[in-house]
Order: structure tokens, then sequence, then C-alpha cells
């Protein structure tokens, strides 16, 4: 399983409160001992915590938040950042669990843990098996009851902190964040990181910290959410007994004063530079209110209407037709103070005036004429659809409770919020557009090249904005896992079909999967299958990619084409209701494709600045050569995004060639799990694929093998950045080999909060903000890594660090509760990782195409539960040879 770790200097708030308007559509919050509504429950307990139960049997788990009213926003200058600090120390000690305690006994049931820090608030959530509700529940209330606060751990945590921090500054984008709020507010504590800065976060103590625990934490500002498999009313005594306690003898909240932001006058442009590849745009409208405005939903359409797909204005006009960008979005960032709307890009540096240029006049085109019935209604679907989507998990549904219920007041408001979505007109649009789009409200901040010598001037911008229209209208006359069983079929031409019903949500998710990717690259094909994907779903012979993007969106659909070390295919992902219609664009593009030069030529400058932003992610950088040194001559020491010599080369007759040679009816397996009827559909397929035939194409023979490591393979890469990046790893292992399960548990006891590097590496001795291990598993081969970021000065005692912990599980077994909290994670994720549709789907096709067997999961399950600590200190010897292994230092 992948995960994408993603970081910013605020939190934006989740869909499903980034429009939250609703509390000016309802009467006044009630104060209920118990309110039961269908399948959720809300209820406040004598000490003022309210609890919010939502019931759900869909899936074998269980997430489990504590909501707590303690954000940035609360701090004073000279506390930036402490609110931050604190969601990581809630977790290093209570008075009864000791430091690394609380994340071991939530991934000892098989669970995950975690907590982020907003602007306005603090969120603690868990997401565990269903038989590990209580002991989540009981966790979360002595972690953000009961923590120590130690000295010690404090000094410690602070270091790891100011790591975080130097590596937020490492990302453009992150850096890009922080100043567009610095720019945007000057008197609002929204100005502030969430982080805080390296003297405040420096300069705390234990004292510090109760003094502002006892402002913020107390049981009227914090709510408890529970959304799973479980029975409401057993739910809701586990809660009082574990929470009704606390707070007995606390002071009341202390008043909160409200920060005006003073209105912008001017516009206002902030650039810097950095070692980067490309170029990044931000471009702020300050002035927007906060989240009980009745203008949110239409914000948030707006937002949808500018830059939420790719037949979105600002996608069709900047990306594809004019291609001065590589990606743009847009949106209402809507917290519980003064909110404002951005626009984010990634271009090159010096197309940024054209795309500053281009975003105003359509921006200005949104004020002076109405968007027309088909685009709204694609917006407003675009809107729905991430509603439905997202409560396919439980993390997800527990998400949407708590922020309805934190910034509203009532866990029900999604209801309403979706019904002033539904009613939002044109008008309604035009109005929003010409009232918050004000030119003197606008902040716009570049990150460029240290070698770009353009800059933006106020003088520029001001003739821009003479040029295309944008004007300020105000003033003026406007008006206002257990999982479910797979049917399997195969048609007479090969193609097979694997389904999975589960009406609980309304969406299906379809997988059309192929042997391909990188495994079949070679040096002169670099990239091609990448290549492939991205334009895959640009055109067929009935329809183009305008066209093609118009109706998939009406649909409330989405087609993309994927590629990967082993496969490749198409994933789509519908609302049931829309199923026929959604199935027949599949189908179309699936067997129909046209890879025209004109596409090809949209898309090959935006792999080219794919490639640059993977030489400013020093992480991806480490990876891709740890790769390289240890598989090289074997396909899996590619890049998997291309080469730049064959990104520039590819045409569109080799893009036909490789669908002509991969995409056949012998190497199909399609899988779809969700709202269907799986006799029903295969008959469909039959339909579709029942005539599908093309000439048989010998699949190429197996790729070379790795060279041997015969001995230590170190390489370095210089780069000017705060962090140096280093990956040590080893040859490991294939999908289908025995000794997979006994490396996954060592990798599970190494890795997490609760593993054995964070442990050692992180929480005592304060040696990086990001470390870690992993294992790769491949069609023919695979890798065990080690993964570190620290600052240069640190870099040798980091190594010698990872390979302390190398020997000590090479040498010495691992205890009983760390394999037993390891197998229990590993599990517990596992299920955890399959709750949505297309997550599912992915996993049927992926298993049957390497031979694993749909029902490998099960399978998967029984061979972790048999590992020991015998047979992991048996494989830990045999793979993790100190004099054959492979180091990659990226940075100073």
């Amino acid at each position: 399983m992948v995960s994408d770790f993603l970081d910013g200097y605020r939190t934006i708030l989740t869909a499903f409160c980034s429009l939250a308007v609703l509390c000016l559509f309802m009467a006044p919050a009630i104060v209920w001992a118990s309110d039961t509504m269908g399948r959720l429950q809300k209820f406040t307990l004598s000490n003022g915590i309210v609890g919010v139960v939502q019931s759900s049997q869909r899936a074998p788990v269980v997430a489990v938040q504590v909501w707590v009213k303690a954000g940035s926003i609360y701090e004073t200058d000279a506390e930036a950042g402490i609110t931050h600090l604190i969601e990581h120390m809630i977790f290093k000690g209570t008075k009864k669990r000791g430091p690394g305690e609380v994340a071991r006994a939530i991934e000892a049931v098989g669970g995950s843990i975690n907590a982020y820090t907003s602007l306005d608030y603090t969120v603690y959530h868990c997401e565990v098996p269903r038989s590990a509700m209580e002991e989540a529940v009981d966790v979360l209330a002595d972690a953000v009851f009961n923590s120590v606060f130690d000295s010690m751990e404090l000094e410690r945590e602070k270091k790891v902190v100011l790591e975080e921090l130097r590596m937020r500054e490492d990302r453009p984008m992150s850096r890009m964040s922080r100043i567009l709020m610095e720019t945007s507010y000057v008197e609002h504590p929204y100005r502030r990181p969430v982080i805080g800065y390296e003297n405040t976060v420096s300069s705390f103590t234990r004292e510090d910290i109760l003094n502002y625990m006892k402002r913020r934490y107390v049981p009227e500002n914090i709510t408890v959410v529970v959304a799973g498999d479980v029975n409401p009313q057993q739910t809701q005594q586990v809660i009082t007994q574990k929470f009704a306690f606390y707070g007995r003898g606390h002071a009341a909240p202390a008043s909160e004063v409200e920060i005006v932001e003073p209105p912008q006058n001017k516009v206002r442009i902030r650039q810097e530079k950095m070692e980067t590849e490309e170029g990044y745009l931000a471009i702020s409208f300050s002035g927007l209110p906060g989240f009980n405005d009745p203008a949110m939903p239409v914000l948030d359409v707006l937002g949808s209407v500018l830059a939420n797909g790719a037949s979105s204005r600002l996608n069709r006009v900047l990306k594809e037709e004019k291609q001065l960008v590589h990606t743009i979005s847009a949106s209402a960032f809507t917290p519980k103070g003064p909110g404002m709307f951005e626009v984010f890009a990634t271009l090159d540096a010096e197309k940024t005036g054209d795309a500053v240029y281009n975003i105003l006049q359509e921006l200005a085109a949104i004020q002076q004429g109405l968007v027309t019935t088909e685009e709204l209604e694609r917006a407003k679907v675009a809107v729905e659809k991430g509603f439905v989507e997202a409560m396919e998990t439980m993390d997800g549904e527990a998400d949407k409770l708590g922020s309805f219920e934190i910034m509203f007041g009532d866990p029900r408001a999604d209801l309403l919020y979706l019904k002033h979505i539904r009613e939002v007109t044109p008008e309604d649009i035009r109005q929003a557009a010409q009232r918050y789009f004000v030119p003197q409200h606008i902040n716009i901040v570049t990150i460029v090249p240290q070698d770009f010598k353009g800059i933006l001037k106020e003088d520029e911008i001001q003739a821009m904005l003479e040029r295309t229209g944008l004007k300020d209208f105000n003033g003026k006359d406007i008006a206002s896992i257990r999982l479910l069983p797979v049917e399997q079929y195969r048609l007479p031409n090969g193609v097979v079909l694997l389904v999975r019903e589960n009406h609980d949500v309304p969406t299906v998710a379809v997988q059309a999967v192929f042997p391909g990717g990188l495994r079949y690259e070679t040096k002169d094909t670099n990239g091609i299958f990448h290549f492939m994907e991205e334009v895959w779903t640009r055109g067929t012979q009935k329809h183009n990619y305008q066209e093609l993007s118009e109706i998939i969106e009406g649909l409330g659909g989405s087609i993309h084409g994927f590629s990967g070390k082993n496969t490749f295919g198409l994933a789509g992902h519908f609302l049931s209701k829309n199923l026929e219609s959604s199935l027949n664009v599949f189908m179309e593009i699936l067997l129909s494709p046209v890879f025209s030069q004109s596409e090809v030529e949209k898309v090959r400058p935006l792999i080219l600045a794919e490639l640059k932003r993977q030489e400013d992610s020093l992480s991806a950088v480490a990876f891709r050569e740890f790769n390289r040194v240890l598989f090289e001559p074997h396909p899996y020491a590619l890049n998997p995004i291309g080469s730049m010599a064959v990104v520039q080369s590819v045409q569109a007759e080799d893009l036909s060639n490789l669908y002509k040679d991969y995409v056949t009816p012998e190497q199909a397996v399609i899988g779809v799990v969700g709202d269907v009827n799986a006799k029903e559909l295969f008959t469909k397929i039959q339909e579709y694929l029942g005539a599908w035939s093309v000439p048989c194409i010998r699949m190429p023979a197996a790729p070379a093998a790795p060279a041997p490591i015969l001995a230590p393979k170190p390489f370095n890469l210089a780069k000017d950045k705060q962090q140096t990046h280093i990956v040590l790893g080893f040859p490991g292992v294939n999908f289908k080999n025995p000794d997979r399960y006994a490396l996954e548990v060592l990798n599970a006891a190494l890795a997490g909060q609760g593993g054995r590097l964070f442990l050692n590496l992180r929480d005592k001795d304060s040696l990086a903000y990001a470390v870690t291990s992993m294992v790769g598993l491949g069609l023919d081969y695979g890798s065990i890594g080690f993964y570190i970021a620290c600052a240069p000065e640190k870099k040798d005692q980091a190594i010698s660090a990872m390979w302390k912990e190398i020997y000590a599980v090479s040498q010495t077994p691992l205890t009983t509760e760390e394999v037993e909290r390891a197998k229990a994670w590993l599990i517990g994720n596992y299920e955890i990782g399959m709750q949505t549709n297309e997550a599912q789907a992915m996993d049927v096709v992926l298993n049957e195409i390497y031979g694993l067997g749909w029902d490998f999961p099960e399978r998967y399950v029984r061979e972790i539960q048999r590992v020991n600590a015998a047979r992991v200190l048996e494989v830990a010897q045999k793979y993790l040879t100190k004099d054959r292994y492979v180091i990659v230092t990226i940075g100073k």
C-alpha cells in the first residue's frame, strides 16, 4: 500500500466544512441529553463534552476522533506553534501509558492513530477494527486529558518539530502556502503558520503548555465522534464511561476575543527564489466571510466551475488550450474567521506573467457573464460527488460529522448544505464573483528558481486589471475487512470479469487492467506507459477530449489512465444511478481511443514539468536513485515517470502501437466493485466486449536480472537544501516469496509511530521529523529500505543510528509484544485500506494478474498471523546484510 504525505502551513478545511454556510439557515443548536437521528446519535455529557455516534455496517471498521476547539487562532504571537506542539506531545506519554505506548496501544489492535492541528481546531483520530472500539476511545481520552508533558520528552519533541519546520521550508508548495497566509493577513492570527517559528517553538516550557491546556482543553471545547460498525447505545455508554468524569473542577473556557482583519486596499506581491526546477504561483482574494455566511455554497460551486475537472474554465483555457500551467486549482478557503478565495498553479517560471493575466481574464469573464447551465450542473455534480465518495470510509464519515458539529453545531447539516448547493443559479455565481473578486484585494505569491530574472510588479498587475476588466462591483446595485464475495466470469475471448456487489454506498468503481508498465520498458522506451496513461482518455473515434470531459463530469464520474511497475489500465468511478451511461463512455475509451499528435504535444510539457517537480522533492529523488542503483539493469531501476529523452521524443504513433500490442482481450482483467447486480453487469459486459478480438501479440521475455550486490554501493547527490535525505536498503523479495510475510512484520515493527525507528531516532534522539522503513514487493524482485531526513550536520549520526537498529533486529529476536503489535497493525491497516470501492476493485484485479487469486486477502491474513519472532529474526539475518547494501544520500 502506498500513502501520500501531504503537508502545509495551514490545514485546509475538508469539503464538508469548506462551504459552511448553514448556521444561518438553522435554528440554534439544541443542547440535548440524547437525540437519536436514525443511525446517528448526538448527546451531551454532564461535563459539557459532546458525543456523536454514527452506526454503519458496511465494513468491520470504526473511526474514533476527538475534536478540540484549540487551533492557532487562539495563540498569541509569543505562543505561535504551541497548539501544534501540544498535538505532538499528546502522544508522548500519559499517567498510565509511557512514551510511545499511546500509538503502540492502537497499532497493537490493528489500527492507526494520528492527529492534526488547524487554524481553528485540533483533531486526534484513529481507525481500528470494530472489536477495538472501546480501546480506541480509552486511548484517546487518556491521551487528551492525562498527558504528562515530560520536560525531557518536550525538549526532544521541540527538535522534531524544528525538523518538520525545516522540511516544509524545503518544499516549494509549503513555503508558498506560508507566504500566502503572511501576505493575505496582516492582523489576524491566521497570518502565522500553524507550526509556529523556530524562536517560539524553541522557547516553550512545560508550564507554557499546561497554561494553554487549562485555557483550551476543557470539556466545553471537546467533541467525541465515533463512526463505524458499532452499537450506538453501547458506544454512548463507552464514551460516557471514558470521558464523563474529566474536567470536574476545571475553570470555564477563557473568553474568545474576535480579531478583525482590516480591509485590504491595494495589491500585494511577494516573490521568493529557492533551488527549484519549476515555478509556483498562488493568487488569493481576501475579504471572504467565515463559515457561517450564506455565500459559502455559492463560492464552493464557483471554485468547481473554475477548476474542478478537465472541462473547467481554468483547466481548459490555461492548461489545455494555452498550455501556460502544468497544474491549476481554485477554491474558497473558509475557516471560522475571515476567509479568502485561492488559485494555485505550477508552471514554467517564465510564463508566470501570462498565467496571471489569463487567470484574471477568466475571473473577469465570470463577473461579466453567466455560466452555462451545463457547466454549472457539472460543477454542482462534482461538489456532491465529493460528499458521496468521502462517505465510503469510516474516517471520512467521522470527518464529515466532526466538521459539521464543530462548525455548525449539527452533525446532520450536510443535508442542508447539499440542498443549497443544488439551488445555486448562474446569477448566484456572477454575483459572488462581483462581490468577492475585488482588484484591491488581490495577493500574489510566486516561488521561482534561483536563476530566474523576471519579477512581477504592481504596475504590471494594474495594467492587467485594466485590460481584463476585472472590477470592484461593491457599492453598485447588485443583489445579494470483512470483504464481500466476488463473482468471477470469463468471456470466450479471454476477458476476465470480477464483480463484488456492495450496495451500502451508491457508487461503482471499475478497473480494466493489463500487464505492462515499468517492467515492460527499456531505457529507450522509459516513460512510454506513463505517457500513454495521460493521453489514453484524451480522445476517441466519437469524441474529443473536451467532449469526453464534459460527458464524464456531467455524470458525476471520473475516468483516468494509470500505470505502475507491473500493470497499466483504465480506472473509473461513478455514481451508480448513472452506471449505464458511464459504462458506455468507459468502454468507448477502452476500445476506440485515438492517440492524436496534438494531444501528445499538450501532454508532453506536463510530463516534463512532472519530472522537474520530482527534482524538487528530495525524498522522491532519494528513492528514485535508490531503485536505480539497486535494480540495474532490470526495468525496476528506471524512473516511473520516464526519462527526459524519451518523453521529449514520444510520438502519437508510438502510443498507438503500444495500445495495439498490450491492450488485448486475452490479457484483460476487469474488476467492478459497488452498487451493481453482478449477473446483470456480466450480461452488459458481454455486449460490450464479447466481440472484442485483436491479433495475439507475444508478450516480451522476462527482463534482465539486477546486478548482484556484492559490496556496499554508495551514491551521493549534492543539493543545497536544509535537510539531507538518506535511503539505506537491501535486495528484497517478490509477491509470491514466502519470506514476504515475515519481512512485512519486521517492517511493521520498525515503522509507524509505535515502531523502533520512530521511538529511538525521532522521539529519543530527535534526529529527524521523517524516519521510517519500507518493504517494496515486485513481480520479479523487491527491496527493503530505511529512510531518514535530517539536518546535514546530523547525517553521520543518523546513518549510525539506522545501522544500530538494523544490527539489533538481526541479532536479537523482537519481543512478543512487538511481533503481535506489528501483525495487528498489518492486518488492521489492510482492512482499513480496503474500505473504498476503488481500493477493492484494484486489489481484486491485481491479485488475479499476479497469480495470487482474488481471494488473496484471506490467505494474507492467515500467513501474517503465522509469523513469530524466530521467523522474523531468520529473515532479518538473511536479508539485512552488512556488506551487501545500497546507500543513497541527497543533500549537503
